[in-house]
């Protein structure tokens, strides 16, 4: 886990940047989204599939001080999917990034959009 520099796909680069216009959102915000977005879907992300020829960011800067967190939940993820802690750890944080973006965009076309990716939960009334 000694990674400090994460390199995204120029799809999610130019995706980021068009979210960014449309919510008003810094692209680590919109990571973060995506991220957790991606995590939710029960496919596993090929790393292979996404160039590292988009921006570039340090790992603080996308995880902030939720950091642990993060890697927390991806840890949790790469056991789910039977994948090896230590080796796919950094090829699918950045998949996660990669397609949480790309997903992110597809689903906000302005700030209102995100509430609509929050989970529901219902209330029991007496």
């Amino acid at each position: 886990m000694s990674f400090n520099r994460i390199r995204i796909s120029k799809r999610a680069t130019v995706r980021l940047s068009m979210l960014k216009g449309r919510t008003g959102l810094t692209p680590n915000i919109l990571c973060r989204i995506g991220f957790c977005l991606s995590l939710s879907d029960p496919s596993v992300p090929n790393p292979a599939d996404y160039d590292e020829e988009g921006q570039e960011f340090n790992r603080y800067t996308l995880t902030g001080k939720w950091d642990k967190f993060f890697i927390a939940l991806l840890k949790e993820r790469l056991l789910k999917d039977g994948l090896d802690i230590q080796k796919d750890l950094l090829p699918q944080f950045k998949a996660h990034l990669n397609r949480g973006a790309i997903t992110l965009f597809d689903k906000v076309k302005d700030l209102g959009d995100l509430y609509e990716l929050l989970p529901r939960r219902t209330v029991k009334t007496a």
